[in-house]
């Protein structure tokens, strides 16, 4: 299934015109990227080559994502920790990507890393009311006021830092593809810690603020480039094996920077 699907992602991008190539993202800024195609056992593994599996715990189990495989945690106890990796730090540009379809509001922990110090906590997760889009810095939030995300449908989220950035609402939050630009929340710096907490996702036991994520999840990546809203949209409708063309055995196959090559002959 992952070869007909990165088959059909080149040729698209085949068609893709030069100008409009997806071109910000290689091997040296994916930080992780997990698809949730493992189907079994309770190692979720990780595709970018650095080895950063994740160790599954608690309520979880294996189910349909939006491409391929998904992973379900139950709200209460199910969540994936990445043991030894401790995220992006301090104000390095940075893109958090993932599939996450729930049926319960309230506040939902996604991808979390950093410490319970002000500026130094990195927490993508959704908001209590409306469950929306949310990034935290501990003493500072940028959350999105819709679209309200208790649907029990797939959307694809996406919290990006640009370069220069030191302030939390210097974050770009985008559901499904589009910027959202109705947003609140208190705005500190960011100067995420990268020392004591290895990255989670569903929830955060080393800090255990919030509520563990009641819904499903499929392909979560972190990238340590700010993508643009061409790469965002590119991942959300290829899918991240497509759009980084990834081998069915689990290595980058071929850079975002020799796509764009191909896309230009």
């Amino acid at each position: 299934m992952r070869t007909v699907i990165v088959s059909v992602a080149l040729a698209v991008l085949l068609l893709i015109p030069p100008s409009q190539s997806i071109a910000e993202i290689d091997e040296a800024t994916v930080e992780a990227m997990w698809l949730f195609d493992d189907g079994g056992g309770n190692v979720l593994e990780d595709l970018s080559g650095h080895g950063r599996d994740g160790d599954l715990e608690g309520g979880t189990e294996w189910t349909d994502g939006r491409f391929g495989g998904g992973l379900k945690l139950d709200g209460s106890t199910g969540e994936v920790v990445i043991t030894g990796y401790k995220g992006i730090g301090g104000t390095t540009p940075r893109t958090t990507v993932l599939w996450y379809k729930t049926d319960r509001p309230g506040d939902q922990r996604l991808v979390c890393w950093g410490a319970n110090v002000n500026t130094q906590k990195y927490h993508v997760r959704l908001h209590e009311a409306p469950t929306a889009l949310r990034v935290e810095t501990q003493g500072g939030q940028l959350f999105a006021t819709e679209p309200d995300l208790v649907d029990d449908e797939w959307h694809h989220l996406a919290v990006v830092l640009p370069p220069g950035s030191t302030m939390c609402h210097d974050h770009l939050l985008y559901v499904d593809g589009v910027q959202i630009k109705n947003t609140g929340g208190n705005n500190i710096g960011v100067n995420t810690d990268v020392t004591q907490n290895d990255v989670e996702i569903g929830y955060n036991k080393w800090i255990k603020h919030g509520n563990y994520a009641p819904g499903t999840f499929d392909e979560v990546a972190i990238f340590s480039v700010a993508l643009s809203a061409a790469d965002i949209n590119a991942i959300m409708n290829l899918g991240l094996s497509g759009a980084a063309s990834v081998s069915a055995k689990g290595k980058l196959a071929t850079k975002w920077g020799q796509l764009k090559s191909d896309s230009a002959r």
